[in-house]
């Protein structure tokens, strides 16, 4: 049985506003979808799939990652089972190893939640500069100087 998240999925590098210096403040968001409280599809997600798809098995799509095999395989059946769908098709081993691709129904849900993600990263990386200053370290609520003296 899938873990419930109360938290959000691990941080997406793609989800981010790019900082133009060091110590600048970026935003980050992130977007996933979740079905009676266990995540379905996160940009995590995503790209599991897509490095799978990419490169015809789950093995070298896990490797692409960085993740461990195990991982990704329980991360594959926990958004199988949440969708209610397979995501994967398999052949197994051969000379050359088992392939996997992606089921019509998982391009579809990659697809669309891209779709859904993208214009939500778009809007806070567009809307940060303009409230940037806020979060530069010293900023002051009432715009007024910092704070000196003994007390300070």
């Amino acid at each position: 049985m899938p873990q419930r998240r109360t938290s959000p999925p691990p941080r997406s590098r793609a989800s981010s506003t790019p900082a133009s210096r060091a110590g600048q403040p970026v935003a980050r968001t992130k977007v996933w979808v979740e079905r009676d409280g266990v995540v379905l599809m996160s940009d995590y997600r995503a790209r599991l799939l897509e490095a799978v798809d990419a490169r015809g098995s789950v093995a070298a799509g896990a490797q692409a990652l960085r993740l461990p095999y195990r991982t990704a395989w329980k991360k594959l059946r926990e958004m199988e089972e949440a969708a209610g769908v397979p995501l994967l098709e398999s052949d197994s081993g051969g000379a050359g190893g088992g392939q996997s691709r992606l089921t019509p129904a998982a391009r579809e849900m990659v697809a669309s939640f891209r779709r859904l993600s993208a214009p939500a990263v778009e809007d806070v990386s567009a809307r940060f500069p303009d409230e940037a200053n806020h979060f530069e370290v010293g900023a002051q609520p009432d715009g007024g100087a910092q704070p000196s003296g003994p007390d300070a």
